[in-house]
Parts: structure tokens; sequence; C-alpha cells
């Protein structure tokens, strides 16, 4: 009996241990778009963690989140010539919300985020994502 009771202990509190692993989901951040700012301008996420970016559009253009890959710089115009250097993007028209999960890049690090629209570079709509 006695063995019984400590074989069932030892599987619940794996079990609890386990789920506990699991039941955190993504890291959350919330960004507000405008014309042409991002509010926050700075966000810090946990390096290769999932992360759920929900983008909202409170401007009255269309606006993008780019992460640029670290260690590299857009050119302005950010245009065709620096889609390589793209990590990861997305975007939401005016009035919209949008909600998307990514995973955040393996490597500690600052990296730049850009508003990827033409002229909206220019016009200083950049931010910084900071991964630890």
């Amino acid at each position: 009996m006695y063995r019984k009771f400590v074989f069932l202990f030892i599987v619940l509190v794996g079990v609890l241990a386990l789920s506990a692993c699991g039941a955190s989901g993504p890291e959350k951040i919330s960004v507000t778009t405008t014309d042409f700012k991002f509010e926050p301008t700075s966000w810090t996420v946990s390096a290769g963690n999932e992360v759920e970016l929900t983008l909202t559009n409170d401007g009255t253009l269309e606006h993008e989140w780019v992460i640029i890959k670290q260690g590299m710089e857009v050119t302005i115009p950010f245009d065709e010539d620096d889609e390589d250097k793209v990590y990861w993007e997305m975007e939401a028209q005016p009035g919209e919300t949008n909600t998307e999960t990514f995973t955040a890049p393996s490597e500690a690090g600052t990296y730049t985020v850009v508003c990827g629209i033409p002229a909206h570079l220019e016009q200083g709509m950049t931010g910084t994502l900071i991964v630890k």
C-alpha cells in the first residue's frame, strides 16, 4: 500500500511539473501605430521564445512592424534591397488590430524595428527589440 501511495505521489508531482513548464504560453507584446510612430518604441523578449504580437493601427495609413536581423542596417528608402535583412514582419491596415505569433531570435542582442511602408522609415518610424 505504501509503495502504491509513493508511486502515485511521484507520478502526480511529475505531471504537475510538466504542466507548469508549458502553462505560460507565448510572451505577449502590444504595439500601437499612428502616423508615423510606434508606441511603445522598445520591447523586451526572451531569446528563442514564442512571442504573441498584437499590432493596433490607430493611424490613417497602412503600417508594418518589421524586425531587422541583428547587425544589419536598412537603407533609406526601405525597399526591395532591404528584404533580405528582414527577420520577421507583420502589417495592419488603418483601424485594424492583428495578432500573430513569431519566434524571437535565438541570439541575444538589440534588433532594429522599422515600418516597412515606403517613406515611413524616413519619417522616423523605428523602434528597438531587445532580446535577452
